[in-house]
């Protein structure tokens, strides 16, 4: 059974308003990167008809929630310039948090099952 306190966040979208999109990106990404250590991973990836898959890593529950709080203006830009189409959570998330987060129908919620650790 996997140790790990650590959540893995997998998400698909669509941009609907590229420059708000850009704006979100210039305001989070400095901050995450420079002052957010809990943040493990932070990565969007783009397909060919341009759907982002956006994957972020967390320490543990609490990080998300202190990710969120420090990036709010921008979490507020994302949401206004995208389109959600998916999302998983992958790791040991309070009963709390997947109710808070519910997303229906298009949330998931996957605990590891096994794992190797580095």
């Amino acid at each position: 059974m996997p140790t790990t306190d650590q959540i893995d966040v997998f998400f698909t979208y669509r941009v609907l308003d590229q420059d708000l999109f850009e704006k979100y990106l210039a305001a989070v990404l400095p901050v995450t990167e420079k002052e957010e250590p809990y943040v493990l991973e932070y990565t969007l990836a783009r397909s060919a008809d341009g759907t982002i898959l956006q994957h972020e890593r967390y320490e543990n529950e609490e990080a998300i929630g202190r990710h969120l709080a420090l990036t709010a203006d921008g979490q507020k830009m994302w949401g206004e310039s995208t389109e959600l189409t998916n999302i998983r959570f992958v790791g040991p998330l309070s009963e709390k948090f997947r109710t808070e987060n519910a997303l229906e129908p298009i949330a998931s919620w996957w605990d590891r099952y096994q794992s190797i650790a580095r």
